[in-house]
């Protein structure tokens, strides 16, 4: 407990399923049923996209001005959870344009697909740094503690191109990472008999 919030750790898998409060999507942490509110002001206006890692993976130029949706978002018992900025890509962000930034309006992503883009399909880079002061102000942490930065890229499912980057950054003491793994095609088999090994 921290500043007299309670702060549970919780566990992230991979699982995205569909948001039972609105349209849209529930990304790991949160699961479809619970309801989770924006602390502060939420935002959705165009900004230069400056990180040039991000910009790669929206697949547009650094500086080049994109529409970007901020918000600090977490379960309504709870410490903010996360902060999630999205990047949209320019050819689709006509779609959600005026789309509420509220956590509980997913239907931006809703919005893409339904313009031509439907399954986006998703890949996720996970490390851990530490935050800058305003991450560490917005999440009520230190600056002393390390945060986990997660950078979603949505592919389209019409053309595998890039519509959304989203970047979110969560407080080491908040998130447990869980990863089912998966065996190469190699080690799928069962080991060879081999002379000398016990029946």
């Amino acid at each position: 407990m921290r500043y007299g919030t309670m702060r549970p750790r919780r566990p992230r898998g991979n699982l995205v399923k569909r948001n039972a409060q609105a349209l849209g999507y529930s990304f790991p942490s949160a699961s479809g049923a619970e309801k989770w509110v924006r602390h502060g002001e939420a935002v959705s206006a165009p900004a230069p996209l400056d990180d040039p890692r991000l910009a790669r993976l929206l697949g547009v130029a650094p500086e080049t001005e994109v529409l970007r949706r901020v918000r600090v978002t977490g379960p309504a018992s709870e410490a903010p959870f996360q902060i999630a900025v999205s990047w949209i890509a320019p050819r689709v962000a006509g779609a959600v344009t005026g789309v509420s930034a509220e956590p509980a309006a997913g239907d931006w992503l809703y919005r893409i697909e339904r313009a031509g883009h439907w399954p986006i399909s998703w890949t996720e880079f996970h490390r851990a740094r530490m935050p800058s002061l305003e991450e560490a102000d917005l999440l009520q942490i230190p600056v002393s503690l390390p945060v986990l930065e997660i950078v979603r890229q949505g592919l389209s499912g019409t053309d595998g191109k890039p519509v959304e980057v989203t970047e979110y950054v969560i407080a080491s003491d908040r998130v447990e990472t869980v990863h089912v793994l998966q065996r190469a095609g190699d080690a799928v088999e069962s080991w060879p008999e081999r002379e000398g090994d016990a029946s």
